[in-house]
Order: structure tokens, then C-alpha cells, then sequence
């Protein structure tokens, strides 16, 4: 059994109406620019927002780690000590991601580094290089601050975020989230519970949903 999980309060995560400003913000900016840094900018957003995943374990993508089948839309994710878990994401996430490798990373490659290749980084800098944590904490942090975010930029609000609307939209799915996250315990997880609206007469109706009776209870006189 863990510990006490980790206390988080609402500044550190999006609520829905902060999600919509961002990615309105970062999409408007990939459709006004010129350059692709705007792009890679948004994909980045999007995939730390809809994926989860921590800072170490994006910079380890791999373009072969991204899978879109008609079955499946994920992420293999590589974790520490060479462990992996599946992260599932949107499909229209993975469609962005297979243009994102077709069209605007190939701008970034550099011959230097070595032929490309399915193991390389899947999100490369303007030098043709992964990420670093830092690195990609700068950047992420300069996009945020872009959006008006600047005081809670940093890619742990993402992950938080994700958490959240993770739990929210799931109708609270516990072990989803849990294995999404990668965390080792539900109890770690469950800390996003206290920030969602559950209304337990309507969650105890819809339980028994398909086993309302007929006609009521008649009483005996």
C-alpha cells in the first residue's frame, strides 16, 4: 500500500473552460504562422493534455511508438527501468501525429544525426534532436505563458489536467485512468475524485437502470 497520496488543488489543473482558451489559443497560432514551430507547439500541447504522460516519458517517444490501426489509437510507452504501457489517445490525435511525422518532421532532420529511422525520436527539436526535460519545460512553459498561463505554466498542469478530465469523462473509471497514468495504486489516482461533481441519487438510479420494475410495490391493507 502507498503512503498519503499527493495533495493537488484546482490551480494545479485546467478546468474545462481554461482547456477550450488553450487549444483555441495554440490552434489558432499553428493555423497563423508561417513555420512549423507554431505546429509542433500544438502537438505537443495536445498530446501532453490527451495522453498524460509524464515529462521523461514523452521525450522517450519513438516514432514507432505511435500506432493508429482501425482497432487501436495509442502510445507505447516507455517507462523507467525499460518497463512499457500502452497509453491510449484520440483517434483524430493520432491522425494529427501521423501528418505531424509525414509532413513537418522530416523539416526538422537532420542529416548529422544519423539516417531516420522507426526508433528515432518522434518529437524533434529545431536541431533534429529529442527533447530533453528541461527542454521541453521551456517550451511548454513559454507556450502556456503565451496563453495567459504564465503563472501555473509547466508540463505537470497538463498532466494534472488530463487526470481530471480524465476521471470526469470516464464517468469515474478508476482502473482506466490509473493505467493510463501509470500509476502503481488506485488510491494514487483516486485524488482526482474529490474535484468531480457526482450526484449519488442520480448514480444510484442509473446503477438499477435496467431493473426498474414494471409497476410499483403494492401495499397491503
Amino acid at each position: 500500500m502507498p503512503g498519503q497520496p499527493w495533495q493537488i488543488t484546482r490551480d494545479m489543473f485546467l478546468e474545462e473552460a481554461e482547456l477550450q482558451q488553450l487549444l483555441a489559443d495554440v490552434r489558432r497560432r499553428a493555423l497563423a504562422e508561417d513555420g512549423p514551430g507554431a505546429t509542433v507547439d500544438r502537438l505537443i500541447v495536445e498530446l501532453l493534455l490527451f495522453s498524460g504522460l509524464r515529462p521523461s516519458e514523452f521525450c522517450r517517444l519513438r516514432v514507432q511508438d505511435a500506432v493508429l490501426t482501425s482497432q487501436e489509437s495509442s502510445l507505447r510507452v516507455t517507462e523507467g527501468a525499460g518497463a512499457h504501457r500502452t497509453v491510449f489517445i484520440p483517434r483524430w490525435l493520432s491522425r494529427e501525429v501521423s501528418h505531424y511525422v509525414r509532413k513537418t518532421r522530416p523539416l526538422f532532420l537532420d542529416p548529422r544525426n544519423g539516417p531516420d529511422k522507426p526508433s528515432s525520436p518522434l518529437i524533434l527539436n529545431e536541431r533534429g534532436r529529442a527533447y530533453d526535460r528541461t527542454a521541453l519545460y521551456r517550451r511548454v512553459t513559454r507556450v502556456l505563458s503565451a496563453a495567459g498561463l504564465a503563472e501555473r505554466a509547466s508540463v505537470q498542469l497538463l498532466r494534472h489536467t488530463y487526470g481530471y478530465l480524465a476521471y470526469k469523462r470516464s464517468g469515474g473509471n478508476l482502473l482506466f485512468v490509473q493505467r493510463q497514468l501509470g500509476h502503481a495504486h488506485p488510491m494514487v489516482t483516486a485524488i482526482y475524485a474529490q474535484f468531480v461533481d457526482e450526484r449519488p441519487t442520480e448514480l444510484a438510479d442509473a446503477i438499477a437502470a435496467a431493473n426498474r420494475p414494471k409497476s410499483p410495490i403494492k401495499e397491503r391493507r
